[in-house]
């Protein structure tokens, strides 16, 4: 079982919260954490966030930082000592359902962005972010 975890649900919550699912089944059951991920989330103006928000930006587009939980590799990288964002991708649909969908027309100023963001943390970019944007990082 995956359980994402938020700065207001950790892992102890998670587990609090199976263990109560599995005593209502009736049914014994054994629960065993394996691992556990804290959520992370870079300031808007720590790199790399900053510089992909600034992107963004001079893209026309409008994304918002947010937190990201489990199953992405930032969480690892950030466990590390390793300053990661989740990006952000196309518009979609139905995240994770039998009807999920994502606009691929997005894909070439999605694209754009990422290109321009690492252009800049290559050559010692922005290291503020601009004002104004939101959507999701």
């Amino acid at each position: 079982m995956d359980i994402r975890t938020t700065p207001t649900f950790d892992a102890r919550a998670a587990e609090a919260l199976v263990r109560a699912a599995a005593a209502e089944l009736g049914t014994p059951a054994t629960v065993t954490p394996v691992a556990s991920w804290p959520p992370f989330r870079l300031a808007e103006d720590e790199q790399p966030a900053a510089a992909l928000l600034d992107a963004a930006t001079r893209a026309g587009l409008t994304v918002r930082a947010k937190t990201a939980g489990p199953s992405n590799i930032g969480n690892l990288l950030a466990a590390e000592g390793i300053p990661a964002t989740a990006g952000f991708g196309v518009r979609y649909e139905g995240l994770h359902g039998t009807d999920e969908r994502a606009c691929l027309a997005d894909l070439p100023t999605v694209l754009a962005v990422y290109r321009e963001t690492v252009s800049g943390l290559l050559a010692d970019g922005p290291a503020t972010r601009s004002e104004g944007a939101r959507g999701c990082l």
